[in-house]
């Protein structure tokens, strides 16, 4: 089951990946086809906080293989790294 606790190891996983590239979040999220704002919610472990959301972040597997491309990882990979 999706939680806070694995919202945050994804976001904390994605954050050390993107520093070890060398990418910014507006670099990571423009190659990856997601807006800054995007990255940064998925980054911290939020969801995005309009009216009737709540709890941990919860990005689409689209948003995931994108953002894997972009750090030459595959999905797999990158959930790997956030141990889930």
């Amino acid at each position: 089951m999706w939680n806070e606790e694995k919202a945050a190891r994804l976001g904390l996983s994605l954050r050390r990946l993107r520093g070890a590239k060398g990418l910014s979040q507006e670099s990571l999220a423009h190659q990856a086809g997601i807006t800054k704002n995007q990255l940064q919610l998925i980054e911290t472990g939020r969801a995005s906080g309009r009216k009737g959301e709540s709890g941990p972040s919860n990005p689409r597997m689209a948003t995931l293989v994108g953002l894997a491309s972009v750090l030459e990882l595959d999905v797999s990979e990158l959930l790997r790294s956030a141990e889930l």
